[in-house]
């Protein structure tokens, strides 16, 4: 696929960020997933850019931990997806930030609140067999087991930054001096 060069250097530094998740470098991540965001806004890139870099900064977020902050980002995101006359691909988004919004939910503890994103992005979706496994847990009064969480987490596609769906050849280091060598960074 040829990249348009207005776009090469905001996702070549998500990719780096990708790289840098994969590695469990979570916080370095993040940084670059802001300045992909910074660059793809800047090159008045289309929304989808900035969408899959939200959804990548969750999923960092979350795996630091951080429930409560990906859970309220997720639900910010929903809210402003939220529109009349939504075309396929804004509903199937909002579904998504609903679903990690519900996770997320879940995983600090609020189960209530996680039933109700979760219902609401079935209702949009009925094609997120994690939202939907989760509903059945919870209904049955089971409780979130982390484990078996990450099993369907992992079965179901929920995560962006996998393995096969990142490609090191398009990773670029950032231009601004105040982060390290990517490839130092990731071998460190």
């Amino acid at each position: 696929m040829t990249i348009d060069p207005r776009h090469r250097l905001h996702i070549g530094i998500a990719e780096a960020g990708k790289l840098l998740a994969l590695k469990g470098r979570h916080q370095q991540a993040l940084a670059r997933y802001r300045e992909a965001l910074q660059l793809a806004h800047g090159a008045r890139a289309p929304q989808l850019f900035a969408r899959h870099y939200l959804h990548c900064v969750l999923e960092s977020l979350e795996h630091l931990g951080d429930h409560a902050r990906a859970a309220e980002l997720a639900a910010a995101a929903a809210d402003t997806a939220s529109c009349p006359d939504p075309t396929p691909f804004q509903k199937r988004d909002r579904a998504h930030l609903l679903e990690r919004q519900g996770v997320n939910l879940a995983l600090a503890g609020d189960i209530a609140g996680a039933r109700s994103a979760l219902a609401d992005a079935v209702a949009l979706d009925d094609g997120l067999p994690l939202a939907r496994a989760i509903l059945d847990w919870t209904a049955r009064g089971l409780a979130i087991n982390p484990q078996r969480l990450a099993d369907a987490q992992r079965k179901h596609g929920y995560w962006v930054v996998r393995a096969d769906t990142v490609d090191p050849a398009r990773a670029l280091e950032s231009p601004h001096a105040h982060t390290a060598p990517l490839m130092e960074t990731i071998r460190g």
